[in-house]
């Protein structure tokens, strides 16, 4: 029956149209009139992962170090901060999701570290779940879809066999262990040219809209955000404006629809928030 489904999946995907590509993101106003930015330090200049806790809380993480910070959403300023591992572990990190009072930080070749929340100044231990995923794909975005339970893995490079000038979102059951196949998303880079910075959409985030429950994948190449049906269709495409997201790499949203968007910076990372106004 899964297997059923998953192919039914497949076929809606790569029979959607570019007719939804014309549509911008409703909901948010993305003019400089509607941002609110703050500047994160240098601390986080190579900021690179963003999601909420089970208490409405922001937490981000940098690239390459395993250390989670809790940060105020409206002023970026940092509440707390800890440390996975006695020795902090090392690693390509690029995204962290919360799945209840599990935080998990994924790798760019898809392995998963899963730990408990820390206080200020904690070092918490771990655990590391290796998915079929490799560098070759190169997993750039994480969050947890409530929905189906499972982790959704975008993917910035190889979007497996056959799936030319698509980019792929893959689903991970932690419960069963397993990779589902093929992809639960594809998107459709041809049908996005025109409607985003440049040729090429290779995602650096993905998150599931808390009050739509449609999702949004944000990607650095490409400077746009694609939102998605629960079916993989394209509803709505938004470009960024380059003055103020020199390199969005991080996506989230607060309970309260807000979306929050952070970027690496030269000397500091960027926390963007756009309030959410269609609210229903």
């Amino acid at each position: 029956m899964r297997m059923l489904f998953w192919t039914a999946t497949l076929v809606c995907m790569l029979s959607a149209t570019d007719a939804a590509a014309q549509r911008t993101i409703t909901g948010y106003d993305f003019s400089a009139t509607g941002a609110h930015q703050v500047r994160l330090g240098r601390m986080l200049r190579e900021i690179s992962g963003l999601t909420v806790n089970a208490r409405g809380q922001l937490l981000a993480h940098d690239d390459e170090k395993g250390v989670v910070y809790r940060i105020d959403a409206m002023t970026g300023s940092r509440l707390a901060r800890f440390r996975l591992g006695r020795t902090t572990v090392t690693e390509d990190f690029e995204d962290i999701a919360a799945m209840g009072d599990t935080l998990i930080l994924v790798t760019s070749d898809g392995r998963f570290f899963l730990f408990p929340e820390g206080r200020d100044g904690d070092r918490v231990e771990y655990r590391v779940v290796v998915t079929p995923l490799t560098a070759t794909n190169d997993v750039e975005g994480l969050c947890y879809d409530p929905a189906s339970g499972t982790l959704l893995l975008a993917c910035k490079g190889s979007p497996g066999r056959g799936y030319t000038d698509k980019r792929a979102v893959y689903s991970y059951s932690l419960a069963e262990r397993r990779l589902h196949t093929p992809p639960r998303f594809l998107v459709d880079e041809t049908a996005l040219r025109g409607k985003i910075a440049g040729k090429t959409f290779r995602p650096s985030a993905i998150a599931v809209h808390p009050i739509r429950h449609t999702y949004f994948i944000l990607a650095a190449r490409g400077r746009g955000i694609v939102e998605l049906d629960q079916r993989g269709r394209v509803l709505a495409v938004q470009e960024l404006d380059a003055s103020r997201h020199p390199q969005p790499e991080g996506l989230t949203f607060m309970p309260n629809g807000d979306m929050i968007i952070a970027d690496e910076g030269k000397k500091e990372g960027l926390l963007t928030r756009y309030a959410y106004t269609h609210r229903k």
